[in-house]
């Protein structure tokens, strides 16, 4: 099924700072509304992408409205590095860092905002909507063969949900996650990609007979979560004569409300109010009227 521009146009692309910029991942741009029509942007990526950037200056990779590529350098200073979120309580089981971001050019961004709360999915929202086992699923981000020499192009990886785990998986270099599980085999460069999922809508509808009849249609796009990774089957099995007759690697989605929750951090929810409460004081008094 056809995506929509807007899905396509929500990815920016990581990588350090060297004489020639080498994308390796993904991120995308989260929004959270403030208290007063304004909004707080945040970078959003996957935690063990933040980690090989956090001590060193890194380039965020966007394309302009101008139809070219736009780059971001952020700089590392040793006596203040980085400062990524992780999740609150429970920072290694959940892969996910986000950062805040707000260049005076955003503008110039050609770039669509993920909004929360409005795009993103939760368990309530997944059961009201029917979203399940083999809904199409979209992972966009990065090719690392082909990126683009004017431009970036992101790539679209397509499949289905295959799991939606009621506990826990082990993952390698974390501890136990809260994960969705897709078909769809994830590839170098889309670690941190955000993941779409597109609703299944049942209802019915008459034959030729006039008889009632099931049908089923492509819904509306929601916010699903981020790429961790993907599962490889262990050596052992892949040299096994079974070895070509299975899929090689199941994609690993972070859910979106555990992104949520890195977006709620105490410390950043405290930093909108203190800025929200300042816009308010700053904002001059309406005048009356007679």
């Amino acid at each position: 099924m056809r995506l929509p521009d807007q899905v396509l146009n929500t990815v920016c692309f990581i990588a350090k700072s060297t004489a020639k910029d080498s994308y390796r991942a993904t991120g995308f741009i989260a929004s959270v509304a403030g208290a007063h029509g304004n909004a707080y942007l945040y970078l959003a990526t996957a935690k063990h992408v933040a980690a090989s950037v956090a001590w060193e200056p890194f380039i965020i990779g966007f394309n302009t409205t101008e139809g070219t590529k736009g780059r971001f350098e952020v700089n590392y200073d040793p006596d203040h590095p980085h400062k990524w979120w992780y999740h609150p309580t429970e920072p290694n089981a959940v892969d996910v860092a986000v950062f805040p971001f707000g260049p005076a050019e955003y503008q110039n961004l050609d770039i669509e905002w993920i909004h929360y709360p409005n795009m993103f999915t939760t368990p309530e929202i997944i059961a009201d909507k029917g979203i399940g086992i083999g809904d199409e699923v979209a992972a966009i981000g990065l090719f690392t063969s082909f990126s683009g020499q004017t431009r970036h192009f992101p790539i679209a990886r397509i499949g289905n949900l295959a799991m939606l785990p009621k506990e826990r998986v082990p993952v390698k270099d974390f501890d136990p996650m809260e994960v969705y599980l897709a078909e769809g085999r994830s590839i170098g460069g889309l670690s941190g990609s955000p993941v779409f999922v597109r609703q299944t809508i049942n209802t019915t509808m008459a034959d030729t007979a006039g008889k009632q009849v099931p049908f089923a249609g492509t819904g509306q796009i929601y916010f699903l979560g981020l790429i961790h990774g993907h599962w490889n089957l262990p050596v052992s099995f892949e040299k096994s004569s079974q070895a070509e007759a299975v899929n090689m690697g199941i994609s690993i989605v972070v859910p979106a409300h555990k992104i949520a929750e890195v977006l709620n951090h105490p410390e950043l929810v405290e930093q909108r109010k203190q800025q929200d409460d300042l816009s308010l004081q700053e904002k001059p008094p309406s005048s009356a009227k007679d």
